[in-house]
């Protein structure tokens, strides 16, 4: 019996090293072929602005059999404080710790999936629930907590430093689409 947990112990924790060296590249490439399965993908980067390339590490437009459908931002927000969590505001990026989530638009910019990719704290991982994150699909942006957003207990603070950025994200994605950006 110690032998097979053993056994499924390394083979967890191999399976963690793997994903833990997958590159957002590679995250974002995975999270749009589950969406458009069994389909031709193509993602191509979309030229930022020297002060969005802070915000985005990665920013595709994407491509289904030939035709664009969409774009996938993958990027990174705040989680709890170091040490545990306490309320949002003014924080200090020192003293926070971050998470990597990807976001997948469609050509209107309405989000087809939004992943967790890289939850890296002890406090909040909740959000990483695919079921909670289901319920900003087909919204760009305008999320508030307990009004359009439900809360989730055990992870305030990411929920809320998550609704905010998917926000911020939304915006930022709609102004540098349109015909006439110049610059943010």
């Amino acid at each position: 019996m110690m032998k097979k947990i053993f056994q499924i112990s390394i083979v967890v924790a191999l399976a963690g090293i793997i994903l833990a060296f997958a590159t957002p590249e590679k995250k974002v490439e995975k999270l749009v072929s589950k969406i458009w399965k069994k389909q031709t993908i193509e993602l191509i980067d979309v030229e930022l602005p020297d002060s969005l390339k802070k915000d985005f590490q990665q920013f595709k437009e994407i491509y289904v059999d030939g035709v664009p459908e969409g774009y996938a931002v993958y990027t990174t927000a705040f989680g709890c404080r170091v040490g545990g969590c306490a309320a949002p505001g003014n924080a200090n990026v020192q003293s926070y710790e971050t998470f990597d989530y990807i976001v997948v638009y469609d050509n209107n910019l309405n989000i087809l999936k939004v992943d967790v990719a890289n939850y890296g704290g002890d406090y909040g991982y909740e959000i990483c629930n695919p079921r909670w994150l289901a319920q900003f699909v087909g919204s760009s942006f305008g999320f508030k907590i307990d009004e359009n957003v439900d809360g989730i207990a055990g992870a305030t603070v990411s929920a809320t430093y998550l609704i905010e950025d998917l926000n911020h994200v939304g915006n930022t994605v709609q102004a540098l689409l349109k015909p006439d950006f110049t610059k943010l």
